[in-house]
């Protein structure tokens, strides 16, 4: 049995540029305390286009996934993912008696 977790080739897509920014970011500030001689407009540059990498990929995949409108509904049961029913069975109480094996010694 599969079971749908809502990703695609679409949102590997968009976490891919969330992530190529995030990495645009990283490598612009490792730069900047290497104190290479870049010139701070470069880092600069940089580091806001690996922002703006992150920020589109982001918006892009709260308008795609819609994160807001599908939640869970605490006063609603779960559907039963194996079974598909909502019904569990589990109200009645089990009791398990063991009995032992060599008789009991008053």
């Amino acid at each position: 049995m599969t079971h749908d977790t809502g990703q695609n080739s679409l949102t590997l897509g968009l976490s891919m540029i969330c992530g190529l920014g995030v990495t645009l970011m990283i490598i612009a500030l490792g730069i900047g305390v290497i104190g290479a001689d870049v010139t701070s407009s470069t880092i600069g540059l940089l580091f806001i286009g690996g922002l703006s990498l992150f920020v589109v990929g982001a918006i892009a995949w709260g308008g795609v996934v819609q994160p807001w409108a599908h939640f869970d509904d605490i006063n609603q049961p779960a559907v039963d993912e194996f079974h598909g029913h909502d019904e569990h069975g589990h109200d009645e109480t089990a009791i398990v008696v063991y009995e032992s094996a060599t008789p009991a010694h008053h």
